[in-house]
């Protein structure tokens, strides 16, 4: 949806690099559980849910809008890492 509203000639956006924080933080999130860390869940619980919060509130603005769903989908996405490991 949000492509909607792109001009032809606004700048080339680089939104899948935001992916590589999240991509990083639930391999380390899989590694510290395979090594065994205590308490390691409730880290990925707050991480996530921090994400969660952060994509909400950059959802409000439109100059922020793309921020705000890639931090949602990392939110989310780190959510489920963490019930699954």
């Amino acid at each position: 949806m949000l492509n909607m509203f792109r001009r032809k000639d606004d700048p080339k956006e680089y939104n899948h690099l935001y992916a590589l924080p999240g991509i990083t933080a639930m391999a380390g999130l899989l590694a510290a559980t395979a090594a065994g860390v205590p308490n390691i869940h409730q880290c990925g619980y707050l991480l996530s849910s921090l994400c969660c919060i952060a994509g909400i509130a950059g959802l409000s603005d439109q100059s922020t809008a793309r921020l705000g769903s890639a931090m949602g989908i990392t939110g989310i996405a780190g959510g489920i890492t963490t019930a699954f490991a």
